[in-house]
């Protein structure tokens, strides 16, 4: 509401002219509060979860849910009020938290909060910069190491074209130590390299990471924690949930092989025999240079059972091959990547449906205070020959093989007593056909 003093009366007393026109002041004064009180000040928070030992904790600020991640993930960016918060963070299956802080959020500032952990006690560190920067075609980068296995490193960088001898020297980080000073580039392509202190030759190699956006890029280099061991990654940090992963590019790679058969097979990589398994069973890794394979396949008769099929190896990754036989009884391979999420308050399990008989199958994991019905954690529909990954945290489950009909009809195909998955263990679970089984298909266990 605004008052126009021009529209007042003009022959007025004096006093009643003083006295209206005080009325018409308060009267400004008492609309304009509203329109004129500055805004509340923002602030921007972000939280990276860099603990190998937690599951997926909850981030809280005030008792108020900002966001949960997994190891190696990130929350959403979230604005609030420019204040001073109580940080709580938090574990499901876990009464106290994780750890508790008080936090000062400043205006127009982004706060990214980076949990850590050393034999189980937690900690974080932070990191407070200017959410909107004056950046012409420029990007600013700041840098942490938790990484347990190189607790001392070089970090360098250079433009995509060069080399390591062209790389600058951006940092020098001993382990959980945060760049303070922001590095600044011109937006585009460009090549990471980690080294040993002063060493002459990198250790990690990361080519072609775009940096394409006039904003602020954190970049944390950790351990990975997947089945092939001491291997290192960086995680790059945006404004969002999404990370991006960069691996060594010269990481070997390892894969296993599942054998669904009734029968004992020799598995050859480009006609070398890598591995022979009895039927049912699990082999042990084969480690592997990056690249493309030949994978075949014969019986112990020297029968060719799966010729060629193609195995391609990236570089730190780890695959499990499933052998199945398809609605025609042929043999097919099947790839599929392994989490590289540690295994220590939850499982990543591998869930496979190897039976032709049905389109789809429903598999179940049931906590002893649950039904099928009442199940939380479920696979549904799984089509023949298709695998899917599930997490499932640290309890006790039974798992139930359902197969619902057209008419609705449900059966109850095959169920596992109740039992606790093993800590640093990755499962696969197949659904199999077995003529053995008083339903004639079975559910299969195995790490």
């Amino acid at each position: 509401m605004k008052t126009n003093f021009s529209t007042l009366p003009l022959l007025l007393t004096a006093t009643f002219s003083k006295t209206l026109l005080l009325g018409a002041v308060l009267a400004l004064s008492a609309c304009g509060s509203s329109d004129d009180q500055p805004e509340p000040s923002k602030s921007y928070v972000q939280f990276y979860n860099g603990a190998h030992t937690s599951a997926a904790p909850t981030f809280l600020l005030n008792d108020s849910t900002i966001g949960s991640a997994r190891f190696a993930d990130a929350t959403n960016i979230i604005t609030v009020d420019s204040a001073s918060y109580t940080l709580d963070i938090k574990e499901a299956t876990v009464s106290s938290p994780l750890l508790s802080a008080e936090l000062n959020l400043s205006k127009d500032q982004k706060q990214l909060l980076i949990l850590t952990n050393s034999t189980d006690q937690y900690d974080f560190l932070s990191l407070s910069f200017a959410r909107e920067k004056a950046l012409d075609d420029e990007f600013d980068m700041y840098l942490a190491n938790l990484a347990v296995s190189q607790p001392a490193l070089d970090v360098y960088l250079s433009a995509a074209t060069d080399t390591f001898a062209d790389a600058d020297l951006l940092e020098n980080l001993t382990l959980n130590e945060l760049s303070t000073d922001a590095r600044r580039k011109a937006t585009g392509k460009y090549n990471l390299y980690l080294a040993a202190p002063g060493a002459a030759q990198p250790l990690f190699v990361a080519k072609n990471l775009d940096f394409a956006y006039e904003s602020t890029y954190v970049l944390v280099i950790r351990d990975q924690f997947g089945p092939i061991a001491n291997q290192l990654a960086v995680d790059v940090i945006l404004n969002s949930s999404s990370v991006a992963r960069h691996t060594h590019q010269d990481a070997q790679a390892q894969f296993r092989l599942y054998n669904s058969l009734s029968q004992p097979v020799n598995v050859a990589l480009d006609n070398i025999t890598v591995a022979s398994f009895a039927a049912g069973s699990l082999s042990s890794y084969s480690t592997l240079q990056k690249g493309d394979y030949s994978l075949s396949v014969h019986d112990t008769a020297g029968q060719l059972l799966l010729n060629s099929a193609l195995l391609s190896a990236m570089a730190g990754e780890s695959q499990l091959v499933l052998l199945y036989q398809n609605e025609n009884e042929r043999l097919e391979a099947l790839a599929v990547k392994e989490s590289e999420k540690p295994q220590i308050q939850a499982n990543d399990v591998i869930v496979s449906n190897l039976v032709a008989d049905f389109n789809r199958l429903q598999f179940y994991f049931i906590r002893d205070d649950e039904t099928i019905a009442t199940a939380r954690h479920h696979i549904k529909n799984l089509e023949f020959k298709k695998q899917q990954s599930l997490n499932l945290p640290k309890d006790y489950y039974a798992i139930a093989l359902v197969h619902v009909a057209e008419n609705g009809s449900t059966t109850l195909l095959d169920k596992t007593d109740s039992m606790m998955l093993q800590p640093g263990k990755r499962y696969l679970l197949s659904a199999e056909q077995d003529d053995a089984a008083p339903s004639g298909y079975k559910l299969n266990l195995t790490f």
